[in-house]
């Protein structure tokens, strides 16, 4: 049983009319780059960026980025961050 939608007809016309374009919609994107990865680093930077301003106090941190202190302190453990100010940090490599 083969039930097509009219998006998947739509797909494959675009596909016979412009060929490697839909495809491959994101071509600078690679296999380990996943929504995952993307969603850590970019939350990675943001605490880490909130430490810096708010001179590493926990408490005004997590309320800059709206969060309570203990969420603070699970997110940053997950993401392997250091919640000790050092000379510089920067955000944990991901792998997938």
């Amino acid at each position: 049983m083969n039930h097509k939608t009219e998006q998947d007809y739509i797909w494959d016309t675009l596909d016979e009319i412009f060929p490697n374009t839909t495809s491959n919609i994101y071509p600078h994107i690679d296999e380990k780059h996943t929504l995952d990865t993307e969603l850590k680093e970019k939350e990675s930077y943001m605490i880490i960026d909130a430490l810096n301003l708010c001179n590493y106090n926990q408490t005004h941190t997590a309320s800059a980025l709206g969060i309570g202190r203990t969420n603070l302190i699970a997110r940053c453990k997950r993401l392997g961050i250091n919640l000790k100010k050092e000379e510089l940090q920067s955000s944990p490599t991901f792998e997938t």
